[in-house]
Order: C-alpha cells, then sequence, then structure tokens
C-alpha cells in the first residue's frame, strides 16, 4: 500500500430504482474502477462522512459498503487514516470475475428457461450482450 494522502474522487451514482440497496451498488461501482485499473494500489478512498454526503446516503450505508469491500480483499481500512485500495495479484481479479460470472450465469440460465429460450437462442442474446461491451 502507497502513502497517498491525497483523497482520490470517485464517480459513483445512486439510483432509487435499482434493484439493489445503496451500499450494494457502491460498493460495485468502486469494486469495478479497482478491477479495471481505474483505482491504482494505494490510492485512498473518500472519507465516509464525505462521501456519504456527497451521496446523499448515511454514513451506514458508506461504512457497510466500504466494509464489504475490505471483507472481499479490495480495501485496506487504517484507524485514523482512510481506507487505501489493496494491490492485487492478477489472478486474484480473474478467480473473482469468474465467480461473478458463474453466479450470474446460473441467474440467466434458469431465467431463460422460465421464460421459454432454447439454449440457442440463449447463446444469442449472451453473443449480442458480449458484442455491445466492445
Amino acid at each position: 500500500m502507497t502513502n497517498t494522502d491525497a483523497t482520490t474522487t470517485i464517480a459513483v451514482t445512486i439510483s432509487l430504482h435499482s434493484g439493489l440497496p445503496a451500499y450494494e451498488q457502491i460498493k460495485e461501482q468502486i469494486k469495478a474502477l479497482i478491477m479495471s485499473g481505474g483505482l491504482n494500489a494505494g490510492e485512498m478512498l473518500p472519507s465516509v462522512r464525505g462521501f456519504a454526503r456527497d451521496l446523499k446516503v448515511s454514513n451506514i450505508t458508506t461504512i457497510r459498503a466500504y466494509s464489504d469491500l475490505e471483507n472481499e480483499g479490495l480495501v485496506t481500512t487504517v484507524q485514523g487514516r482512510g481506507c487505501f485500495v489493496n494491490a492485487l495479484p492478477g489472478e486474484i481479479v480473474r478467480k473473482q470475475y469468474l465467480d461473478e460470472i458463474a453466479a450470474n450465469l446460473t441467474n440467466v440460465a434458469v431465467k431463460g428457461k422460465a421464460a421459454g429460450l432454447t439454449l440457442k437462442e440463449l447463446k444469442q442474446k449472451l453473443e449480442e450482450k458480449f458484442n455491445e461491451c466492445d
């Protein structure tokens, strides 16, 4: 962890219409930034109070998001100093992505079957979504 006392500015958007709780939205967006390299090892996350104020959520919501990120090994909280992004070996990042993909694919397969899609139709939809990400 690098000693950086400057807080990183993070663009996080909370949607009131999302099915996810606010802390989960915060966690997932910060996680995506870490995994994509948008946040680097040693960077300091915004303070709990300041971030909560900026996002118009409670301190508890921000604390929960940071705590979940720490439990996943993505950040470390240093008492009295703040929350810092951990260095992540490539294999850890890859494993986390693969675990998330597996969980999401299970959900997609169940919903696809419930909707009456064939495997071919489901593959086509996945391919369309995959190609939209370019």
